[in-house]
């Protein structure tokens, strides 16, 4: 077990891409169940027998619910993937902004200062 925290933003990057990368692959998900719902939308019916009365509120629910609960996830990825990339972004900056100011300090010089 490591004894001290390291932060790799470059590795905190590569995940974001993985999480993007899914995001994309979820969106794709959404898109097909999509498709597929709406080309078999009334499959259950649209007369007024008895079976498209019960079944097609039911399966029309379904349908939304799952959407809803599809998009949602993809919607939850696609932030977690930007926040991700947002820090590392940040982490970078605030390190770079520390490096210049060290070597703004030192006039470029190494050692201690005296």
């Amino acid at each position: 077990m490591p004894s001290s925290f390291v932060a790799s933003a470059n590795d905190v990057l590569d995940a974001s891409k993985v999480l993007h990368d899914f995001t994309t692959y979820v969106d794709n998900v959404v898109q097909r169940y999509n498709d597929g719902v709406n080309d078999t939308i009334t499959w259950y019916g649209t007369g007024d027998d008895e079976f498209a009365k019960k079944a097609g509120p039911i399966y029309l629910q379904t349908v939304k619910t799952t959407r809803q609960t599809l998009e949602a996830i993809a919607e939850a990825l696609t932030e977690l993937a930007n926040g991700t990339t947002k820090n590392a972004n940040e982490y970078l900056n605030r390190q770079n902004d520390v490096l210049s100011s060290i070597k703004k300090g030192n006039d470029g010089r190494s050692g201690p200062r005296g």
